[in-house]
């Protein structure tokens, strides 16, 4: 008797589980939210951002959206959203003239993008960004280690659109995961304590019209914004930290 009990309630028990995981985790994604509902999350007290204009809703797979957006004080701003939970999530957004590199899958380099939205006064032709790393030299306990620096560079044309997005370059895609694998081997490592590997960061550098490199800073706004680990802020570059000035340069 007791065990007829219990094997149909294990039963259950197993298809429930199964249930609330493909529900959660598995379930295709619902329709996208309406400009009024992602103007309601984006306005709500905690984000405190006061949305004009939902610019566009570039869809990067089905469950990864990027959404660029015009604030009431003329702030250009990216916000990106993801199906999660069995819900669309608002997983990060910014206002402010600062690109921002989305790693939809950490360790898939293919997955990561890097997006912008700028005001049109500031008259932009084209943005460049680099992937850096810095050279070393340390000795440690009389062992002296050398690391090479490492710069590459991509052009982006603005166009005519304020906003904009490109996947991260293939070549930096390998490179990004040979460092991955080269990061997983030394942290396995006895030396790891000895030598810890310099690490790459994602830079940006942007061009008028009329030729000049400088920060485009219209309108003078504060920029703030939200985001978590799958975001990476790009840091804007002066011409003294730039190796060299040729597309794929290294050193």
């Amino acid at each position: 008797m007791r065990k007829n009990v219990l094997v149909p309630l294990l039963f259950i028990l197993i298809l429930l589980a199964v249930g609330i995981l493909y529900w959660y985790y598995l379930a295709p994604p619902a329709t996208f939210p309406d400009q009024e509902k992602l103007e309601a999350i984006l306005s709500n007290p905690y984000n405190r951002v006061e949305v004009a204009e939902i610019q566009e809703m570039i869809f990067l797979d089905d469950k990864h959206v990027y959404i660029p957006f015009i604030t009431q004080d003329e702030g250009h701003g990216i916000s990106l959203w993801e199906w999660k939970k069995h819900e669309w999530q608002l997983s990060g957004f910014s206002i402010g003239n600062m690109p921002k590199v989305w790693k939809i899958d950490s360790e898939d380099p293919s997955s990561h993008y890097i997006m912008w939205n700028f005001h049109p006064e500031n008259n932009l032709d084209y943005l460049t960004f680099f992937l850096i790393k810095e050279r070393g030299f340390s000795v440690t306990e009389g062992k002296q280690h050398y690391e090479p620096g490492i710069q590459m560079d991509y052009r982006a044309e603005a166009g005519e659109k304020s906003y904009g997005y490109t996947s991260i370059p293939s070549d930096w895609q390998k490179y990004i995961e040979a460092d991955n694998k080269l990061l997983a081997a030394m942290n396995d490592s006895l030396f790891a304590d000895f030598f810890p590997p310099a690490q790459y960061y994602f830079g940006w550098q942007s061009t008028s019209i009329d030729g000049t490199i400088e920060y485009p800073s219209y309108p003078d706004n504060n920029g703030f914004g939200s985001g978590g680990q799958s975001t990476d802020t790009i840091r804007f570059l002066n011409e003294n930290e730039i190796y060299l000035n040729e597309t794929g340069s290294s050193e």
